[in-house]
C-alpha cells in the first residue's frame, strides 16, 4: 500500500540543460566538426542538446537567407525568415542554463570568447576556458542569439577549415562542461598562455563605399586618435578617438569594417 503525505517534500535533482548551438551562420561549418569531437564524450542528450540554428542557410550554402540571424533576436512572429526563426528559437535558448555558440572568422581574430554580459556566473564559466581574449559585445547585447541566454558564451577561435581551431574550441567546450559538472576529466592547463585580455565592444566602424583597410591594421592593436585606418585612393579615414579594432576585416561585413573596442580590467 502506498501512503501519500502532502506535507512531505520530495527532493528532486534538477538536470542541467546546455545547448551547443552551431550554424548560426550557415557558412560557418566549424560547428559540425566540433560537435563530432564533443559527441565522443557520450554526455546525456537530456543535458547537452545540439542545436542547428539556421539549417536552411546551411543547406543553400549561404550565411543567411534574408538577414543575419545573429542580429535578429528576439525576432518577430510575422517578420522575414531570420526574424521568424529567431522568434522560434528565443524561448528554447531562454530555457537553457548555458548556451554555447560556435563560430568561425576570417578576420584574424584568434582565441576569443564573446559574451553579451559578464555577470558573476558568466565570468565563472569564462575563466574556466582559459581563453586569450574575452569580448563583451555591448553593441549587440540586445539582438544577438546569446542575448536571450541566462549564460551565453560564443567561441570565435579562428578559421573555419583549421583543425587546430577545431581542437582548441573542443577543448574549451570540455572545460565548460567540467565547470558545469557534466564532465569529469582532468584537462591540461595551458601555463604558457598569456593573461586573458578583456575588451568591451561598443560601436561599429562603418565601411564607406570604395574604402579599404590600410595595410597593417590588426585586431587588438590600438588605433590612436588621428591615425588613418582606411583609404580610397588619396583619401583617408582617421580615428576620431583611440580604439582597439575588433573583428576587423575586408570580407566580414558588407557595410562596416568591424567594431570599436576598449580594453578593460576586471
Amino acid at each position: 500500500m502506498i501512503i501519500f503525505c502532502p506535507h512531505v517534500k520530495i527532493n528532486t535533482i534538477k538536470v542541467m540543460k546546455i545547448i551547443l548551438n552551431i550554424l548560426t551562420h550557415g557558412d560557418e561549418k566549424i560547428g559540425l566538426r566540433v560537435v563530432k569531437e564533443i559527441n565522443k564524450l557520450k554526455i546525456s542528450k537530456k543535458s547537452l542538446i545540439v542545436q542547428i540554428a539556421n539549417k536552411k542557410a546551411f543547406e543553400v550554402h549561404k550565411r543567411f537567407i534574408d538577414q543575419d540571424l545573429n542580429r535578429s533576436f528576439p525576432g518577430k512572429k510575422t517578420g522575414n525568415y531570420e526574424e521568424r526563426l529567431a522568434y522560434k528559437l528565443s524561448p528554447v535558448i531562454k530555457s537553457a542554463d548555458l548556451v554555447i555558440d560556435i563560430h568561425s572568422t576570417t578576420s584574424g581574430l584568434k582565441d576569443a570568447l564573446i559574451v553579451t554580459k559578464l555577470d558573476a556566473k558568466t565570468l565563472k564559466y569564462v575563466n574556466s576556458v582559459q581563453s586569450r581574449y574575452v569580448l563583451i559585445m555591448t553593441v549587440t547585447k540586445d539582438n544577438a542569439l546569446m542575448s536571450q541566454a541566462k549564460v551565453g558564451i560564443a567561441f570565435e577561435y579562428g578559421k573555419d577549415n583549421s583543425p587546430i581551431v577545431v581542437s582548441k574550441t573542443a577543448l574549451g567546450i570540455k572545460r565548460l562542461l567540467v565547470q558545469a559538472g557534466l564532465l569529469h576529466l582532468s584537462l591540461p592547463k595551458n601555463n604558457k598562455l598569456a593573461p586573458t585580455e578583456y575588451f568591451e565592444v561598443t560601436a561599429v566602424v562603418p565601411k564607406p563605399k570604395g574604402y579599404s583597410l590600410i595595410k597593417g591594421i590588426k585586431n587588438y592593436q590600438l588605433i590612436k586618435k588621428g591615425d588613418a585606418y582606411a583609404s580610397r585612393g588619396n583619401e583617408r579615414i582617421t580615428a576620431k578617438e583611440s580604439f582597439y579594432p575588433i573583428l576587423f576585416g575586408e570580407k566580414n561585413y558588407k557595410d562596416y569594417f568591424g567594431f570599436k573596442g576598449k580594453k578593460i580590467k576586471l
